[in-house]
């Protein structure tokens, strides 16, 4: 970042050395010049003092009113001598010029905004935002969010090449399938895609460590490569020497082969690739050998479409996985082998369900000024003798990837308003109920439809119910100008940002999405009290959302010192172990009785 060192001498705004006073009246510009002094002492207004993540208070003209969270490395004392300071006392140059147009800019429109700066000097990445307070004064919140761009630009990356070994992925392997589809389909040709799995055990067994592992996933990707003719070269004119080998999963490659004479040639070519993948590879001193699945699917008598062809290919490769021969296999009927799977696992959810080995605990949203239970949180919990102790997100990875997700939180929904309802006619009549959405659930077209259903059928009123979804969800469907947003506000339920702080989301996403309230990440409370930077992010996330008229929820509250900070930076609502933690329906509602009557029952434990 081009930062010209702070102006000193007779002349320079803001920092004029103390003159003889004839009348010997010189205390102020002496006290004006040490002020000044202790606030440099702390690096500020040097090149290579950093922005930091902060908080502070600007008058119309630049000056420094106060700094209500300072950046790391400026003590108390060093933060009160800046008050009264211009601006480029802390941040000269490029910085101070773009403070100082945005506080015009602030206080003219009265609606908040922010502005992104890169310091060139280290490629780091800043968010001013500025949020008018008065008639003449700005609370600017500045915050590093150097990973989330770092994060933005990787996914941005991943949406088209793998980064260990350098293949295209997947959504590249769709583009060109398709295209190739449509040649073939106006000569009639035939083509194949083969589905290559490296099985689990011998590659976490032999090659331990993330290191390993990506070294022998770069060998077999160049192996791969090494076995084809023309791979990811699309302008070759003949297809015939063109083909595609993709990396489609963490343990699993595909390879297109455009053109085919039948499905020997297929079987051939992978044969020769297994062979090939399952020669020894050197990792430095060790020998690590792997074993190779593969599944083919045809064109056309296995599809016509993209889509089609790789779920026949993966079904294929599945198929070869649970053989004993080892040796490449077809489609052939796979795929009714698949669905039947499908439907048994569907059934034993169903029996479970219905056994009641899933059930809900609630973990209570609270008032923080009065500690009133508002909202219950429904959380799911898993049968031990089906999953046993396995972190709650490797059950919930597992569900959204078989696609259980779906009637799991059907069930959630169901089961939840049913209680919610019960509650309101026990006497806890304006109780709320939160429930999370998973990603998948929220990409079904029909899910406004269904809540809507489900709350009719549970006599529950819309504006009763919350969904929190997170802001990576929230980001996709902001690209789709938040459609499912708003089916659901227009149903009348709110909508809930979980973790925020730690996506993608920027001020710009909350501005124009139908949000009602942002849930600051239990990360940032965690380590207000000792952490300057999350005391930091906890203001302003509360600040801000307060400006967009959204309310604040800050989670995994468990000291009454973190609830008294919270409570003073203004947020709305806590939710952690402080007061109740997760419990069971009968528990919680002894919880609710205490709280309506005004008695401290004790905080309810697991």
């Amino acid at each position: 970042m081009d930062k010209p060192s702070a102006q000193t001498g007779t002349g320079a705004p803001g920092h004029a050395e103390p003159q003889d006073n004839p009348d010997g009246n010189n205390e102020a510009a002496v006290a004006d010049a040490n002020k000044l002094e202790l606030a440099r002492s702390a690096g500020a207004g040097s090149p290579d003092f950093a922005i930091g993540d902060s908080v502070l208070l600007l008058s119309r003209d630049g000056t420094i009113v106060g700094l209500q969270c300072p950046p790391d490395g400026v003590s108390d004392d060093q933060a009160a001598a800046l008050a009264g300071c211009p601006v480029e006392s802390l941040w000269p140059g490029k910085v101070a010029a773009l403070l100082n147009s945005n506080i015009k800019r602030s206080l003219r429109s009265r609606q908040a905004h922010s502005a992104e700066f890169e310091d060139g000097s280290d490629g780091r990445n800043y968010e001013f935002i500025f949020i008018a307070q008065g008639p003449d004064r700005v609370l600017v919140v500045v915050r590093n969010i150097s990973e989330q761009k770092s994060a933005i630009s990787e996914m941005q990356q991943l949406a088209y090449v793998d980064a260990v070994t350098g293949l295209p992925n997947q959504e590249y392997l769709l583009k060109e399938l398709n295209r190739i589809a449509v040649g073939l389909r106006l000569k009639s040709g035939r083509a194949a895609v083969i589905f290559i799995d490296i099985d689990k055990t011998d590659f976490e067994n032999i090659a331990p460590g993330k290191t390993k592992q990506d070294a022998v996933l770069k060998e077999l990707a160049n192996r791969l490569i090494g076995g084809l003719r023309g791979v990811n070269q699309p302008d070759i004119p003949d297809d015939e020497r063109y083909s595609i080998v993709v990396r489609v999963d963490f343990r699993q490659f595909a390879v297109v082969l455009p053109i085919i004479e039948d499905g020997s040639d297929a079987e051939a070519v992978t044969s020769r690739l297994s062979a090939s993948l399952e020669q020894p590879i050197e990792i430095g001193t060790n020998i690590v050998r792997v074993t190779v699945n593969a599944g083919i699917a045809l064109y056309p008598q296995d599809g016509t479409d993209a889509i089609t062809l790789i779920e026949n290919a993966h079904a294929a490769m599945e198929d070869a996985r649970n053989s004993q021969t080892m040796q490449p296999r077809f489609h052939s009927g796979t795929m009714k082998v698949r669905a039947l799977k499908r439907q048994d696992m569907e059934l034993e959810l169903q029996s479970a369900l219905e056994r009641e080995e899933f059930h809900l605990k609630y973990l209570p949203i609270v008032e923080a000024g009065t500690r009133d239970v508002r909202t219950a949180e429904a959380l799911l919990r898993w049968p031990q003798e089906v999953f046993g102790s396995r972190p709650i997100q490797q059950v919930i990875s597992l569900a959204e990837h078989t696609g259980l997700i779906v009637p799991i939180g059907e069930w959630v929904l169901r089961y939840s308003c049913e209680q919610l309802h019960a509650w309101h006619e026990s006497g806890h009549s304006e109780l709320r109920l939160a429930v999370n959405l998973s990603a998948q659930e929220f990409s079904r077209a029909d899910l406004a439809s269904r809540i809507a259903e489900t709350l009719s059928a549970t006599s529950i009123e819309p504006r009763h119910v919350d969904f929190e979804i997170t802001e990576h969800i929230l980001f996709r469907d902001a690209l789709r100008d938040f459609a499912m947003c708003r089916d659901l506000r227009e149903l009348g339920v709110g909508i809930v940002v979980d973790d925020y702080g730690t996506g993608a989301c920027s001020l710009a996403h909350l501005t124009s999405s139908p949000v009602d309230t942002v849930k600051i990440d239990g990360g940032f409370v965690a380590h207000s009290e000792t952490n300057p930077s999350d005391r930091a992010a906890c203001a302003a996330a509360t600040a801000m959302a307060h400006e967009l008229s959204l309310k604040v929820v800050a989670e995994s509250v468990e000291t009454e010192e973190q609830a008294m900070f919270l409570q003073e930076l203004g947020c709305d609502f806590l939710q952690g172990f402080l007061f109740c933690k997760p419990s069971r329906t009968s528990e919680f509602t002894e919880y609710l009785d205490s709280q309506a009557t005004g008695l401290d029952s004790g905080r309810i434990t697991e």
